[in-house]
């Protein structure tokens, strides 16, 4: 394993270039099995894709800084630079961030984010000089349980189709408690919506929810205003076996699947990101690609769902 690790090395430093699928599951499995590598990839500029650096360790995360407070060689590398330095998530990095909201690193004006959306790419965020947690620290798939539907089940004012129960979990279950142990939330957590109307919404689709099963949406739609009824699916997700931090398919905790970049929605109550706390793979419960993703604020009783399709 060391010597054909050292050959997927050697070939990404000669192509200058990470983006090897035997990294990237490396990264994504073993980061730790990467550690002693990166500052051989540092010095020869091979800093993409940033997931490579989740377990660089301080002096690999103070090289990563010093190449940002440079200027990074260009907007391009300085954008590597710091979603590499979002991914290893250590104290250096974190004072490196709350550095960087008033002194930004040179050329982060020519950037599309500024160097504080880069945190949520690896899953934290910093609330004045506190590291939040976005994601959970352990990770379980969810199962998919065949029920029969039922014809009293509530529905959509919108459509008129049955509602969808997504997630119905309870922080009793010790698989619920340690993987959404990062939301502050204790109790049932049941979110039930329209699957039709969810889906066929492009912006976050929020609900109010509580410790009792308590599940309503914040926004509901007028009678009869909806798309034509599409049926709700009829498999039920449950917490099945321990995953590594990265799971791919449907999950509670860990680190969700992003199909284009993070997309953390902010609670229309208090304004503050809200907190990953499981993802279902569509193709578990429908014949679409892509994942429906679920958000946390625990504080303000609110979670919501981003659907993000292939």
């Amino acid at each position: 394993m060391t010597e054909h690790l050292e050959d997927l090395i050697v070939r990404a430093i000669a192509a200058r270039d990470g983006d090897d699928p035997e990294l990237e599951e490396l990264a994504r499995t073993a980061p730790e099995s990467l550690a002693p590598y990166l500052p051989r990839l540092l010095a020869a500029d091979v800093v993409y894709p940033a997931a490579l650096y989740c377990a660089a360790d301080d002096e690999t995360q103070r090289g990563l800084v010093a190449e940002a407070d440079a200027g990074g060689k260009g907007a391009l590398r300085l954008n590597h630079l710091l979603a590499a330095l979002a991914q290893t998530r250590g104290p250096v990095a974190e004072e490196a961030f709350r550095r960087w909201r008033d002194q930004p690193p040179p050329g982060a004006d020519k950037l599309f984010l500024t160097p504080a959306e880069y945190m949520p790419e690896g899953g934290w965020t910093l609330e004045g000089d506190r590291a939040r947690e976005l994601c959970g620290p352990v990770a379980h798939h969810l199962v998919a349980e065949e029920t029969e539907e039922s014809s009293s089940q509530e529905r959509c004012q919108g459509c008129g189709a049955a509602l969808w129960t997504a997630l119905d979990l309870d922080t009793a279950d010790e698989r619920v408690a340690g993987a959404l142990v990062h939301a502050g939330w204790s109790g049932r957590l049941r979110l039930v919506l329209c699957y039709g109307c969810a889906v066929d919404d492009a912006d976050p689709v929020f609900l109010g929810v509580g410790p009792d099963g308590t599940s309503r949406l914040s926004d509901p739609p007028e009678p009869g205003t909806g798309l034509p009824a599409a049926g709700a699916p009829t498999e039920r997700l449950v917490p099945g076996h321990l995953s590594g931090p990265y799971p791919d398919g449907s999950a509670i905790g860990g680190r969700p699947v992003w199909m284009d970049d993070a997309e953390y929605p902010r609670c229309p109550a208090c304004g503050k990101l809200m907190a990953y706390i499981a993802q279902i793979d569509m193709q578990d419960i429908s014949h679409m690609v892509g994942y429906h993703t679920f958000f946390l604020d625990a504080g303000c009783g609110l979670a919501a769902m981003v659907s993000q399709p292939e």
